[in-house]
């Protein structure tokens, strides 16, 4: 990621029913597990603790290495801030997210909150095509505008999209083909195999794909909007998003408090931070380029605006059941019926 320039979020005062000072409860500083963006991490990390005046360390990790800690190392972080609904949700179902509903969580659409305060959302991006339009004129091919466009033998080898079982978005793409078709899971495996053929490389990680997408390595990248507005940022000029019209997956960037919490009120006060309007404002100025779950909070400059966008019914519980089933049908069925890396 490009370096963040030397911008800092805004000094102002602690978000409505909170109090700068110092931390209340637990006797170090609070830790947090943080699954975005390195940048974003560090910018939200060191803003929390101006504007409340409590300590605060993140490490960055991405969703399964948090999920696989919480397995062997219960307490060693005391919230956990990014990655997809579903594995917070997966978290609670392992016994390791301690439910809090914040007050500042009932400012939120439905769709942003669990019902039992397992987790709320923060932030929120879709899948889209970010396409090279050098490449697209190079081998003739208009910009995907459905998913059936992908399978255009014109992509033979030219699309990439991060791989189901070590990225996140790759098995959101997974999920939201499987509701293209109504749940109908033969279907579902089978437009993944002859979108296999069009693959060039399954990346490891989300971001990968629009960064080959803007060197030329492919034409089209599977991928969050997020990340092509992100690549674009970065320098790769030619690169231009399009959405399937019938519709797409989104992503609820979560935030829960995790049980064996060392200091569980400053996890609180930052929950409750992260979901202010107050605190979203800032997002677009980190810059981060998904956008703000809170409903007046401002959008950022080239932040995909999210209200424009034709998704497809997200059901989080049904997502996180249907995780490793999904996943291995496509390692057995999918991956090892054609020559994607």
């Amino acid at each position: 990621m490009a370096a963040v320039t030397s911008l800092v979020l805004s000094s102002c005062g602690a978000p409505e029913g909170q109090s700068n000072g110092g931390s209340a409860g637990g006797s170090g500083e609070l830790k947090i597990a943080c699954s975005q963006q390195e940048a974003f991490c560090q910018k939200m990390t060191e803003a929390f603790t101006k504007e409340t005046g409590i300590k605060a360390n993140h490490v960055r990790l991405g969703a399964g290495e948090v999920l696989a800690r919480l397995k062997t190392n219960k307490g060693e972080f005391d919230v956990w801030s990014g990655g997809q609904a579903e594995n917070h949700l997966i978290a609670q179902r392992e016994g390791n997210v301690e439910p809090y509903v914040s007050d500042a969580a009932s400012k939120l659409p439905a769709e942003f909150n669990s019902g039992d305060g397992a987790w709320s959302g923060f932030y929120t991006d879709s899948i889209g095509f970010c396409s090279s339009e050098k490449e697209l004129d190079r081998i003739g091919a208009e910009a995907p505008t459905s998913w059936d466009d992908l399978l255009d033998p014109k992509f033979q080898g030219k699309i990439s999209m991060p791989h189901p079982a070590t990225a996140g978005v790759g098995y959101m793409v997974l999920y939201t083909v499987l509701q293209k078709f109504d749940g109908d899971q033969g279907k579902t495996i089978d437009f993944m195999k002859k979108l296999n053929n069009n693959i060039v490389q399954y990346s490891k990680s989300a971001a990968t794909s629009t960064q080959m997408v803007g060197r030329g390595e492919a034409a089209v990248g599977i991928a969050l909007d997020s990340d092509c507005a992100q690549a674009k940022h970065e320098g790769f000029s030619d690169l231009k998003n399009t959405y399937p019209s019938e519709g797409t997956g989104y992503e609820v960037g979560a935030v829960s408090l995790l049980k064996g919490a060392k200091n569980v009120e400053q996890a609180k006060k930052y929950f409750d931070w992260i979901l202010s309007q107050q605190t979203q404002d800032q997002f677009g100025d980190v810059p981060s380029f998904a956008a703000p779950t809170h409903p007046d909070a401002k959008l950022g400059e080239d932040v995909p605006d999210q209200k424009s966008v034709n998704k497809v019914t997200w059901d989080v519980s049904q997502a996180a059941d249907k995780r490793q089933e999904l996943n291995s049908l496509f390692e057995s069925e999918v991956k090892s019926s054609g020559e994607a890396k």
